[in-house]
């Protein structure tokens, strides 16, 4: 396969994710087939099997998607802040963003959490993974100094993580995920700001270098 054609196959293979995933942030991935996904993106029946043959090759694709996304949220937030506070400001609402304009990035966070037993080669554990990036967070914050004497760390952890999975279900439920950034960013603000020395404030870090 030539350059451009291996660039033509990705796209059209990105193209069927985005279809796909228009179903799967509504309907549970056990329900959806590659029929319905061919009907949705208008293609002969065994045009979809081109790109991915089975059902799970389309939510493997989808959870790369997701997890790529995510892998760059936290690049992203060790470039563009220095301070472990304001990484983690940074990283709730670029994921905020990453769930208000990607539909692929909504799909794949279902997928993990409501059908993680179709791909336990995975061992998918969205919370396990979160829950590492927060506590080496919080941990290098307080040997910094910039958390009150006294803080738990594992306490804060669950905390923040009960708290972010709690707005993105109401933002599920209300189907209104252009607040995503915002309140993502708003409620990790809201939760550590009385923990940090002097209770600094912390909104706006998300975007500066300190």
């Amino acid at each position: 396969m030539s350059g451009l054609e291996q660039h033509l196959a990705d796209e059209n293979a990105a193209w069927i994710l985005g279809i796909a995933a228009q179903r799967l942030v509504l309907v549970p991935f056990a329900a959806v087939t590659l029929d319905q996904i061919s009907s949705d993106a208008g293609l002969a029946a065994g045009r979809v099997e081109l790109s991915f043959p089975t059902m799970r090759s389309i939510g493997s694709g989808i959870l790369d998607h997701e997890r790529e996304s995510m892998r760059i949220v936290r690049e992203n937030a060790f470039a563009a802040s220095s301070t472990p506070l304001a990484r983690l400001v940074h990283v709730f609402r670029s994921v905020g963003e990453n769930l208000a304009n990607d539909i692929v990035v909504r799909a794949g966070v279902r997928i993990a959490g409501e059908s993680r037993h179709f791909f336990p080669e995975r061992r998918l554990d969205p919370f396990r993974t979160w829950a590492s990036f927060v506590t080496t967070q919080l941990t290098e914050a307080r040997n910094r100094g910039d958390l009150r004497a006294g803080v738990n760390i594992s306490e804060t952890v669950e905390a923040v993580l009960a708290a972010g999975m709690r707005v993105k279900d109401l933002i599920s439920f209300h189907d209104a995920w252009h607040e995503a950034p915002e309140r993502f960013e708003t409620v990790v603000t809201e939760l550590l700001s009385p923990l940090t020395q002097a209770q600094q404030k912390l909104r706006g870090f998300s975007g500066r270098k300190e």
